[in-house]
């Protein structure tokens, strides 16, 4: 009975843990965006020195889409590489990401692929639009981005709150077959989140659209994406830092 007693309160540890293995994301997904550039570096010089507006939209759309969406079309359209290698950079990335959750979650390993799976969805629906880029007097390049912000994880708080208050309760009025081992209660609680990200997910709604910006700066001849505006992109796509 006493492993039941700290059931909310680990409930609440998980979630709390989530949010900041998300923002640890935003660091991870920014350099495995980078990883895309580097890629371009090395196979195509289309992104070097001369370019135009018009290229250097579809150029953050290009990394954006492989990124997010698994969609290498302006990719390998622009000849920033084949579709095979912008495919292994973005599972790379979702592997990357997915390790970073199921680590500090304690996810069992044979739950890791369904979570891959959540992850990749998570990652799909994400809303935003390239919009236009203008040439600054440094040479650099100012684009534009819309975008809705995924209302997810206050959602997914709530569900798993719910469930895990049913798991609590159930056990609590049947203890003779209620579970005693600690990673099978643990295993359980993760697999109730898991269930409250899908359904979350499922019917998921966004905020009203807003703009943000991110600077493509020509670093040793080469157009590069600003670090820290790639970060405060991937921060203002999801409300984890506003879920409570």
């Amino acid at each position: 009975m006493q492993d039941y007693v700290c059931l909310e309160r680990t409930s609440e540890s998980i979630l709390i843990d989530m949010r900041a293995e998300h923002a640890k994301g935003y660091i991870m997904r920014s350099k495995k965006i980078m990883a895309l550039v580097l890629l371009c570096v090395l196979m195509v010089g289309t992104m070097t020195g001369c370019t135009s507006d018009k290229n250097m939209r579809n150029y953050l759309q290009a990394l954006l889409d492989a990124s997010y969406k698994n969609d290498t079309t302006v990719f390998v359209n622009m000849k920033l590489g084949s579709e095979k290698e912008a495919q292994a950079l973005y599972e790379k990335g979702v592997d990357m990401g997915t390790e970073t959750f199921c680590t500090m979650l304690n996810i069992p390993e044979d739950l890791e692929n369904d979570f891959r799976q959540i992850y990749m969805d998570m990652l799909s629906k994400v809303h935003y639009t390239v919009d236009k880029a203008e040439k600054q007097s440094d040479g650099s390049y100012v684009v534009t981005v819309s975008y809705e912000r995924m209302l997810l994880f206050q959602p997914t708080l709530n569900v798993h709150a719910a469930k895990t208050a049913q798991l609590y309760k159930t056990w609590a009025e049947s203890p003779d077959t209620a579970p005693t081992d600690k990673n099978e209660i643990m295993k359980l609680i993760i697999i109730a989140l898991m269930e409250s990200i899908q359904e979350s997910l499922a019917d998921v709604s966004y905020a009203e659209e807003e703009t943000t910006t991110v600077r493509i700066e020509l670093i040793d001849n080469v157009y590069t994406p600003n670090t820290n505006d790639m970060q405060n992109l991937e921060r203002l796509l999801f409300d984890a830092d506003t879920a409570q």
